[in-house]
């Protein structure tokens, strides 16, 4: 039987590594997120550059992908924790701005964190998918027409 104690250090736990991830996302540190995940991780987002849902399976892939979007800056916190039968269940505020242009977006987003062995195993995000798809459409219009002045 679990004790409230157990519960309380677990949540803490879970909640520390998250920090972590966020902290490392946001000083651009890929590997010291990924050292927060298991090698078959499994990551979801309901927003992706392309306005799309995107599923990533693999550390491999995942660190391709958070390779991708190494064109923006971006710092991200988690606001609120809660963990529930073994799920972690996150709000996060974020910032992004695009090195090249300067664009910002703002906003928060909701997380569904699973864990394995004292590490990360499934990443859901909820984003505005809208707005996000929006804000990567924007900046893929100025890059195509960067591309086409003389």
């Amino acid at each position: 039987m679990i004790n409230s104690r157990d519960t309380f250090l677990a949540e803490l736990q879970a909640r520390e590594l998250l920090d972590i991830a966020h902290a490392a996302w946001s000083r651009e540190d890929v590997e010291a997120v990924l050292a927060c995940f298991v090698d078959d991780l499994h990551f979801w987002s309901n927003a992706s550059p392309r306005g799309d849902a995107l599923t990533v399976t693999g550390k491999s892939a995942f660190r391709t992908y958070l390779h991708s979007i190494d064109v923006a800056e971006r710092i991200s916190v988690r606001e609120h924790f809660r963990l529930v039968d073994g799920v972690g269940r996150a709000r996060i505020d974020w910032f992004v701005r695009h090195k090249r242009t300067g664009h910002t977006l703002t906003g928060s987003y909701r997380q569904l964190v699973g864990y394995r062995e004292g590490k990360i195993c499934r990443l859901e995000e909820y984003h505005d998918a809208a707005r996000m798809a929006a804000f990567w459409r924007l900046i893929a219009g100025e890059d195509a027409l960067a591309e086409t002045a003389p």
